[in-house]
């Protein structure tokens, strides 16, 4: 069985609704965050520290939007894709990383600072850049999902997933 270790509000979670939405199962082991400080011993399964990571067999996988293809695919529900040659490929592209690239980064730098700032310490410039940003970066999402339900192929796909995630951040 794939093994999936997640912690709360991280980039597991896209992981955790791919395979509620495909309807596949796997052992889910919670750890604290940062794992890499909370739970040194993970580090004997993800180097880097980072959530997530997916152990199925000899196979370690540490992207989230990786794992979530690599799940569809290995059980041949590809619902949440859109394949190579569809017109809607180039689009599902785009979003799938606008959420992590370019949603992600100044998400990471408004949670990486809220939860290491201490009293005194001059974070007020670096978080509202990093919150103007982000508001930018929302402003061409905003426009995409004008009139759909979905960003691309009038259905629900990892893009969607990866751009959602992004915004439960926020």
């Amino acid at each position: 069985m794939v093994t999936i270790y997640h912690s709360a509000n991280a980039r597991s979670l896209r992981v955790l609704w791919t395979l509620e939405e495909i309807g596949a199962k796997a052992e889910v082991k919670s750890l604290p965050f940062p794992p890499r400080r909370l739970q040194p011993s993970y580090l004997s399964v993800n180097p880097a520290g980072t959530i997530p990571a997916m152990v199925d067999g000899d196979r370690v996988m540490t992207e989230s939007l990786a794992i979530c293809e690599y799940l569809a695919a290995k059980h041949g529900n590809t619902s949440l894709i859109v394949p190579p040659g569809d017109p809607e490929r180039a689009p599902y592209l785009q979003w799938l990383w606008y959420g992590e690239s370019t949603i992600m980064l100044p998400m990471g730098i408004i949670s990486r600072v809220e939860r290491l700032k201490t009293p005194g310490m001059a974070t007020d410039a670096l978080l509202a850049d990093a919150r103007e940003t982000l508001a930018a970066r929302l402003g061409p999402l905003e426009q995409r999902l004008d009139g759909r339900d979905f960003l691309v192929a009038g259905r629900l796909t990892l893009a969607d997933i990866s751009v959602v995630f992004g915004l439960h951040m926020a």
